[in-house]
């Protein structure tokens, strides 16, 4: 009896040290960006981690690696597939068609601000019923939205629909893309990465990106001339995580990552918009003449990308894919959400 009582007691002693090493064990998780590490969202990943690791009581730890360290942009959403990192901040736009209904998003003219758009985007039933889908492989923690993207120039401002004729810009997406070739420009793919170079050695003449990519992410002023306000389009990204990893977290654990997105969406979207606020002075300071487009032809503007967006969705809706209903809906959401965010004020 004495020896059964001893087995007992040992067997409980260990089942209670197992349990503690269970709860005291660290998780290193690695999370994978393509952006630098001064970039407003990179400070917002890094704060986000640290808010973990500080919760967690250090059973969640994670190594950053900003700027492009595991390989170029395309690359990212396959990292966290395959487990080559934990966490992936991903743009969609750098693997074009593999997301087409995320890319409603991208259509020109849809939002207005990256608050309304972030809040749009991560709205629980548009995700759940049709966007988190579109990400195989991976657990969406959250989607982004940059601010809306302007018209950047090494040359002459654009400053009607014919000045697009036979000029090479860089697309922040296949949408975009569409929407470049409708002007009469000619879309030239590259990833973001590459912008500045290529606009230093005139292998493109500009690029549709947002004030706060050009002044701060990508640092384009040395090489733009003009820039053509008109908040044409905005882009997407993914913080996605690689599902096995995740399993492999205990439960509260699980929990703490997702309830770390309660809530943030506008928070998300404010530090863009506030990016792109700083991006604006950064590049006004370097000489870059910021031109505004009269009524008249950005109507002419807006025709034209409504024309891009009716075909890209019936394209869509061709292959048996819900675009009309999702855009539909993110319309419907934009109404709830309202004009928030410095570009709706334009």
């Amino acid at each position: 009896m004495r020896l059964t009582k001893l087995v007992v007691g040992v067997v409980s002693l260990m089942a209670a040290l197992v349990a503690s090493q269970a709860m005291a064990e660290t998780h290193k998780l690695k999370v994978a960006t393509f952006i630098t590490q001064k970039h407003g969202m990179s400070k917002w990943i890094d704060n986000w981690a640290k808010g973990l690791e500080e919760k967690s009581g250090g059973q969640l730890k994670f190594e950053i690696l900003h700027g492009a360290q595991m390989g170029p942009p395309p690359k990212y959403y396959d990292l966290a597939r395959n487990g080559q990192a934990d966490i992936v901040w991903h743009l969609h736009g750098a693997t074009p068609g593999r997301f087409e209904l995320v890319e409603i998003s991208h259509l020109p003219f849809l939002f207005c601000s990256a608050e309304q758009a972030t809040m749009v985007l991560n709205n629980s039933v548009l995700r759940e019923k049709y966007l988190d889908a579109e990400h195989k492989g991976t657990k969406v923690l959250a989607l982004f939205m940059h601010p809306p993207g302007q018209i950047n120039m090494n040359g002459d401002a654009i400053k009607t629909v014919a000045d697009l004729k036979g000029k090479a810009i860089r697309p922040a997406s296949r949408a975009v893309g569409a929407f470049i070739g409708a002007l009469g420009g000619k879309p030239v793919g590259l990833p973001p990465t590459a912008m500045a170079e290529a606009l230093q050695k005139g292998t493109i003449d500009g690029t549709f990106t947002d004030y706060g990519g050009a002044g701060l992410a990508f640092q384009l002023g040395p090489h733009l001339k003009n820039i053509t306000e008109m908040y044409a389009y905005t882009v997407s990204f993914t913080l996605a995580m690689n599902p096995a990893t995740f399993d492999g977290l205990p439960a509260d654990l699980q929990a703490m990552i997702e309830e770390s997105f309660a809530g943030k969406s506008a928070e998300i979207g404010q530090v863009w918009d506030e990016l792109g606020v700083i991006g604006k002075g950064v590049l006004k300071k370097a000489g870059v003449k910021i031109n505004m487009l009269d009524d008249g032809e950005l109507d002419k503007f807006r025709a034209i990308g409504e024309k891009v967006s009716a075909e890209y969705i019936a394209t869509v809706d061709k292959k048996g894919k819900p675009a009309s209903e999702v855009l539909a809906m993110m319309k419907d959401l934009i109404k709830e959400v309202g004009p928030v965010g410095p570009g709706c004020q334009q």
